[in-house]
């Protein structure tokens, strides 16, 4: 699948001269994509900037459409649609130049700083999903219970993990906030339904926590792995259960543990310290009892 990707500026900022106008050349470098069998979305500047999340979700659906696959999709399904931006005229383009139209959205920009983040969480996204879907299905046979989320949002689920993240040692400060990141593992042959992605920047108290998500070929626990040992993570919460992880762990020797899991009797390693799931994940479903 090939995608030609267009974001227009209604004017450039040297000289101020009218670009990507309704009478321009645009038309012919889409006919040139569209005759190489390229697909083309064009998205204005403001849109980009304004809302990158909205735009993603055009992007997704349009690989949607195209691969008739839903899963493209999955964590869209809550938010709005982008609103259309109609193209521009020469005389428009003028008249937003002399406005300074492009510094009013430009302070939407934001300069982010890289730096290691303190504690890694990292999701084992089908454990997680599972858990999320057994739980739903206990719940709905629970007559106490008057109603709840279908799916579980990130930033309950995180504000209640976050109360752990106290018991690594070395929780570096950076003007007074907390970096951590948060890493869900997707296989490319499943899906996670019942998982909401209701924000990808969660701040809880003095925890700034960034949230990826990666599809892999390989199994999970294996990205996992490399994860860990290429960017020698030593802070790690891992919420996963599978079989091949403890022989995996055991060769992490310079990274510290927490296993978030719904059982204490595992078969994992018992220097782990251990979180149980359960409760996070029915507090995240946001439960309202009879």
């Amino acid at each position: 699948m090939y995608l030609d990707i267009e974001i227009d500026e209604p004017y450039s900022l040297r000289g101020k001269k009218p670009i990507h106008t309704n009478d321009d050349k645009d038309e012919i470098r889409n006919q040139y994509f569209l005759d190489k069998g390229w697909g083309i979305i064009r998205f204005a500047e403001i849109q980009i900037i304004k809302f990158p999340q909205l735009c993603c979700k055009v992007i997704s659906e349009y690989v949607r459409n195209i691969s008739g696959d839903h899963i493209w999709l999955e964590g869209f399904h809550e938010i709005e649609d982008l609103e259309i931006v109609d193209a521009w005229s020469t005389k428009d383009s003028i008249s937003m130049a002399s406005n300074a139209y492009r510094q009013k959205y430009f302070s939407f920009l934001k300069t982010i700083k890289q730096v290691k983040p303190s504690v890694s969480i990292l999701v084992d996204g089908i454990y997680l999903n599972n858990e999320i879907r057994n739980t739903i299905r206990s719940l709905k046979n629970d007559n106490t219970i008057k109603s709840f989320n279908k799916s579980v949002k990130n930033s309950l689920f995180l504000k209640l993990l976050s109360s752990y993240l106290g018991h690594f040692k070395n929780l570096e400060e950076i003007k007074g906030k907390i970096f951590i990141e948060m890493t869900i593992f997707i296989s490319n042959y499943h899906s996670i339904e019942s998982y909401s992605f209701d924000s990808e920047l969660v701040e809880i108290e003095n925890y700034v926590i960034n949230i990826y998500y990666i599809r892999t070929h390989d199994l999970i626990c294996f990205s996992i792995y490399d994860k860990i040992q290429d960017e020698k993570l030593e802070q790690v919460l891992l919420i996963a259960d599978d079989p091949a992880y403890p022989q995996l762990l055991e060769d992490l020797t310079n990274t510290e543990f927490i296993l978030v899991r719904n059982y204490h009797n595992t078969s994992m390693s018992p220097y782990i310290k251990y979180i149980s799931i359960n409760s996070t994940i029915e507090s995240a479903l946001q439960i309202k009892s009879v």
